[in-house]
C-alpha cells in the first residue's frame, strides 16, 4: 500500500497499526468500521461468532472470504437465513477517498465496497450444494498455510446444525477441482472485477526495519482442527 505522508492519512495509518496490536478480539459479525475490522479480522475469517451462535437448532449461516493478495483485495460473503448474500469488497487505499472533515472519513480508504443481493432458495441451493461437493462440510484442510500475499479462500459455515471451518489455496488440486467460486462469483452484485489468481512470492519478510522489527503488510496463518490454528504474523 502507496500512501502520500500526510498527517490525517499517518493518523488513520497509526489508528490501524494499533489495532492490529489486539487482532485477537471476537468477531460479532460483517462490520464496515475498518478499525473494528482490524480488531477481529482472524476471527471473522474463522466465523468465530458463526461458531459460538451454532447449535442443534441454529439456523444455517455461510462465510467465504476470498483473499486475492491482501493488499490488492479481499471479498467477503455472508450468507444468513434470510437468504441475503451480503459482499464486501476491500481494495486498496487511496488517497482520493480519504474526508479530513471527520474521523469516520479518515477511514474511508479502508471501508468496504459494499453490495447486496437477495438470493433465491433455488441459488441458496446452488451454494451449499456446490460447498458440499466440494468438501467444506467435511473435514478441515487442517495445516494448511495460507499467506496474505498469494491468493485463497476461507470458508466458516453452521450448517445442519454444526460448525465448520477449512480453506484451500491457489494452486493446488482442491482449488483446480473447487466448484462453489464459480456460484458465488456468478452471484456476486459487485462492480468490481474479481482479482484473478496469479504467481505471488507468499514467504514470510524476515527483514528487519530501523528498528530490528519486522514492517510489512503480510500475515501468515494455518487451518486447524476448529477453526484457524495460529497467526504468524499480523497484518494491515
Amino acid at each position: 500500500m502507496t500512501l502520500n505522508s500526510s498527517k490525517p492519512i499517518k493518523i488513520a495509518l497509526g489508528l490501524i497499526f494499533v489495532g492490529a496490536l489486539v487482532s485477537a478480539c471476537a468477531s460479532q459479525g460483517p462490520t464496515d468500521n475498518p478499525l473494528m475490522r482490524k480488531l477481529s479480522w482472524f476471527s471473522y475469517l474463522e466465523g468465530g461468532d458463526i461458531r459460538a451462535a451454532c447449535g442443534a437448532n441454529a439456523p444455517d449461516r455461510y462465510r467465504l472470504v476470498y483473499n486475492g493478495v491482501y493488499t490488492e483485495q479481499v471479498r467477503t460473503y455472508d450468507l444468513g437465513s434470510d437468504n441475503r448474500l451480503n459482499v464486501g469488497v476491500i481494495e486498496t487505499a487511496t488517497v482520493s477517498q480519504l474526508n479530513i472533515s471527520s474521523v469516520g472519513g479518515l477511514l474511508n480508504p479502508w471501508r468496504a465496497k459494499k453490495a447486496i443481493r437477495n438470493l433465491s432458495e433455488d441459488e441458496v441451493t446452488k451454494i451449499t450444494t456446490a460447498l458440499e461437493r466440494d468438501g467444506a462440510f467435511g473435514a478441515p484442510a487442517d495445516g494448511l498455510r495460507l499467506s496474505s500475499k498469494g491468493f485463497f479462500w476461507t470458508i466458516a459455515a453452521c450448517h445442519q446444525g454444526a460448525y465448520h471451518f477449512t480453506a484451500l489455496v491457489w494452486p493446488s488440486p482442491a482449488w483446480q477441482s473447487a466448484t462453489f467460486d464459480e456460484v458465488v462469483f456468478d452471484l456476486d452484485p459487485s462492480p468490481i472485477a474479481v482479482n484473478p489468481p496469479r504467481k505471488t512470492d507468499t514467504k514470510r519478510n524476515t527483514k528487519s526495519g530501523k528498528h530490528g522489527h519486522v514492517i510489512d503488510n503480510e500475515f501468515h496463518i494455518s487451518v486447524g482442527e476448529n477453526g484457524l490454528a495460529g497467526v504468524l504474523d499480523l497484518g494491515r
